[in-house]
């Protein structure tokens, strides 16, 4: 409903100040997951203003520890919405450009989002082998598959940094389709239009004890589980 953009613009530009000031708060006195908080608050605020519902399936595999989520994207509806349906709090690996947003990306590295250079590949890889560490110490982290919006719903080849992360942290891979997020806010749309995303969550894919050589077997069950939650939306063509 177009003519209810200018009312969640608005909406959504005071929660943006509020959050702002808060994250800031919470940063500065070093309490970064408090910080979170106030991006997962954000979210619903954003979620509540414009009628987007989620549903979710499989959080029962969710393992205890550390995991990667490695995640289909469609939609900038995505990433709000794996921060509140996922009960862990994830920290996204996102685009330089995305880092350099005023405020935006000075709050997003301070809370935990990983940014990478994808234009200087030797910086990138220094990058995600220190977020390595992070992961072995519990964090979760959140790589999505093809690095980017998906231009047409098909799923993309699939970069290879979440994959070689997983198995130098020798965590788990969690993967995570999501199912109607490009229906309600496709490219190019002013706002979401209100609907039900649904969000299936797949059985852990153990990466323990493999190397390099395991690489393009770990991708290929990784997109067949994603595939397979994926088969829930009537729009997904592979």
């Amino acid at each position: 409903m177009w003519y209810l953009a200018p009312l969640q613009f608005f909406v959504m530009m005071l929660a943006t100040s509020v959050a702002c000031v808060l994250i800031t708060l919470w940063i500065v006195s070093g309490r970064q997951l408090k910080a979170y908080n106030v991006v997962r608050w954000w979210c619903r605020v954003l979620h509540a203003i414009t009628g987007t519902r989620y549903e979710v399936q499989g959080l029962e595999n969710i393992p205890k520890g550390p995991y990667l989520v490695i995640s289909n994207h469609s939609s900038h509806l995505d990433g709000p919405g794996l921060i509140v349906t996922l009960p862990d709090p994830v920290y996204f690996v996102i685009k330089k450009g995305l880092a350099q947003i005023p405020v935006w990306g000075w709050a997003a590295k301070r809370i935990g989002f990983i940014s990478v250079d994808r234009s200087r590949s030797k910086a990138a890889k220094e990058t995600l082998h220190q977020a390595v560490s992070t992961i072995r110490e519990g964090r979760h982290i959140l790589v999505f598959a093809e690095g980017t919006r998906s231009p047409d719903h098909r799923l993309h080849p699939f970069k290879k940094g979440g994959f070689h992360m997983a198995i130098e942290a020798g965590v788990p891979i969690l993967p995570v389709a999501i199912n109607g997020s490009r229906r309600l806010l496709p490219r190019g749309a002013p706002s979401p239009r209100p609907g039900t995303v649904t969000v299936v969550v797949g059985a852990p894919l153990q990466t323990e004890g493999l190397g390099k050589e395991d690489l393009p077997d770990l991708i290929a069950r990784t997109r067949e589980a994603i595939v397979a939650g994926r088969r829930l939306d009537p729009d997904f063509v592979e």
